[in-house]
């Protein structure tokens, strides 16, 4: 009963809950472990109230946290969880136990709609509810990442640094998260990840065509971020979030991306709706006169906004600025701010936060001809390309494209 407890305590936690505002490294050591090197546990699902699960083949269910044995057979037809109040209840049967480890040997276990590799472990919730989590090879898991990040018609060249790029993210959150439930989510809180169901040839063959290959710098991995549009020049992690700085996340000057479909955006927000959205955020804001940007860097994006109300000066940072107006909506804040008719007129150019890779420059410069290497180096100055099984990084030996910052 104690590890019961304990284990629901535990996954009352998410991963990216637990800062409590510290600022986080930049910088991992590889570990020996290499489980924690080959094998990531990715959210697929919250707050779930009921899940359908199905395999093929042969399959066995497991109970958590112990592992011990449940259930097994030649296939499992679509089955419907359920948290219950003495553990879960898979079709008709309750198990007393906080989680499920189901397996399908030799084929995919399909979850709802879509299908996963490898394991699904069901995990029940202190209100009740159900997280659902894939542990996968991490070799698969980017092949279900690649054609939800980028286009599968690429050039190979661009595919190939996307793959790089999204294994070194992989890798440095599941070390970063090593004692928590996942270490990664499915959406844009992380990576995009669609499982087997969106696996496509071309971005499977540039995951195996760099096979177990990350970035590093002096031999400790770090976080490879990377966004959509940079709109001409790219900014440092530690001026969008609570991060150390780090010499290869310090921004470069990009004109890659230029006349792409994100170069040059517009958008109007009514002052009076502007309020709701930073108020769902917890920022007391009413009768909004202006906003200003502040301490804006070479990137030209603020690392702060001054929000002038009826209660005074509001000043939040760019990222929680952005995060609360709506991503998809304020797609950057590389911008310039002014007002009119009562609303607040934005006008941006690129599309996400602007750290790391550029993906829409590294598709064009790939078009150029520049290999994934001459890419990576150019994003991530001062990296080195280094496989998973080498004891130590190499270091790149072609040169970038253009002199990094």
């Amino acid at each position: 009963m104690r590890i019961f407890l304990i284990f629901f305590l535990f996954v009352s936690f998410w991963p990216w809950e637990k800062d409590m505002g510290e600022v986080k490294k930049a910088s991992l050591t590889l570990p020996q472990d290499s489980h924690l090197l080959q094998v990531v546990r990715v959210a697929l699902f919250y707050e779930k109230r009921q899940v359908s699960v199905s395999t093929g083949a042969q399959f066995e269910i497991k109970g958590l946290p112990d592992g011990r044995p449940l259930y097994e057979g030649p296939l499992l037809s679509a089955t419907t969880i359920r948290p219950d109040p003495a553990g879960l209840k898979v079709g008709e049967k309750v198990y007393p136990v906080s989680g499920l480890k189901i397996t399908s040997l030799g084929q995919e276990v399909q979850v709802d709609k879509k299908k996963y590799r490898d394991t699904i472990q069901v995990i029940k919730n202190p209100s009740g509810s159900l997280t659902v989590v894939n542990e996968i090879d991490i070799e698969d898991y980017l092949k279900g990442v690649l054609p939800k990040e980028v286009l599968p018609d690429w050039p190979e060249d661009a595919l190939k640094a996307q793959a790089v790029v999204s294994r070194t993210y992989a890798v440095f959150k599941n070390i970063e998260n090593r004692d928590y439930p996942f270490a990664l989510s499915s959406d844009v809180g992380s990576q995009v990840y669609g499982g087997k169901t969106a696996e496509n040839e071309a971005t499977s063959r540039a995951v195996d065509r760099t096979r177990g290959q990350i970035l590093t710098f002096n031999g400790k991995i770090f976080p490879a971020f990377f966004h959509s549009s940079c709109g001409g020049r790219t900014t440092r992690a530690d001026y969008q979030w609570k991060i150390e700085s780090h010499p290869s996340l310090k921004g470069v000057e990009c004109n890659f991306c230029r006349g792409t479909r994100h170069d040059h955006w517009k958008v109007e927000i009514p002052a009076a709706e502007m309020e709701q959205l930073l108020r769902k955020k917890g920022h007391a804001v009413s009768g909004l006169q202006s906003v200003t940007p502040k301490d804006v860097d070479i990137s030209g994006r603020p690392r702060f906004f001054t929000l002038k109300h009826s209660g005074g000066d509001l000043t939040i940072s760019a990222n929680d600025f952005r995060l609360a107006l709506g991503p998809d909506r304020l797609k950057s804040t590389r911008i310039k701010v002014g007002s009119a008719g009562g609303k607040i007129i934005f006008e941006g150019s690129g599309w996400g936060h602007g750290v790391g890779l550029c993906q829409y420059g590294a598709k064009n410069l790939a078009v150029l001809g520049y290999r994934y290497a001459d890419i990576l180096r150019y994003y991530y100055p001062e990296s080195q390309l280094q496989n998973l099984d080498e004891p130590a990084g190499v270091q790149f030996k072609s040169p970038s494209p253009v002199a990094a910052e």
